[in-house]
């Protein structure tokens, strides 16, 4: 069971700028999420990850180094450390 008190979540999304390809770069953001091995929740304009703070902030970082080179963007980040998270068996949920 993950331990409520040390879980923090963040909501990212991430939106490239001046490409007309914008669903590749997403992808590979959302590649680099479901790889880390937090869970998350994707949404229609953001994705929702639950770890702990220095797991999210090693994900977020190599989010960064991936994509800087690749392409322009905009990565807006918001991460609480009281995320609403309840102890429901395995799961940390909001």
């Amino acid at each position: 069971m993950p331990d409520v008190e040390k879980m923090s979540c963040a909501q990212i999304s991430f939106a490239p700028l001046g490409t007309e390809d914008i669903e590749s770069p997403v992808n590979e953001v959302l590649e680099i999420i479901g790889s880390s091995g937090m869970e998350h929740e994707i949404g229609a304009m953001s994705t929702i990850i639950w770890g702990s703070p220095g797991d999210l902030s090693a994900m977020i970082e190599k989010i960064q180094t991936r994509m800087n080179g690749k392409t322009n963007y905009i990565m807006d980040i918001r991460i609480s450390n009281t995320c609403g998270c309840v102890n429901s068996g395995s799961k940390c949920r909001l």
